[in-house]
């Protein structure tokens, strides 16, 4: 979804078809496709850890942005949202997995010698 913007060289008063509030959700919808672009980036590079939760976060924003002016979040948005969700839910799974495989380990270590039957 592409939203008008304003020629920087001409002013406002002197551009009827300008409108502030597509300017504004432009720069939203711009600004959601680099953090897009960011998360995916971490995926590939192992910082899903970091712009997992970052992208979810600012998907957040941006939503509120976009409510903020009545009008609807494209779907970079939405998409941007959906993957920084999915992103936490795997690494929230991933450091449950480890903990329990650590304390399983952790465990056998030390009482691996004794038995009671």
């Amino acid at each position: 979804m592409t939203y008008p913007t304003q020629d920087p060289n001409v002013p406002y008063r002197g551009n009827p078809g300008y409108d502030p509030r597509m300017a504004r959700a432009a720069q939203l919808s711009e600004s959601a496709r680099t953090w897009l672009i960011i998360c995916a980036i971490g995926w590939f590079v192992g910082f899903m850890w970091i712009t997992g939760p970052l992208a979810w976060y600012q998907a957040n924003q941006f939503v509120r942005d976009f409510q903020l002016l009545g009008l609807a979040p494209p779907s970079d948005v939405t998409n941007l949202r959906l993957l920084g969700i999915i992103t936490t839910i795997l690494i929230l799974a991933g450091i449950v997995v480890v903990a329990i495989v650590a304390a399983v380990l952790i465990g056998a270590v030390a009482f691996g010698g004794r038995s009671n039957f």
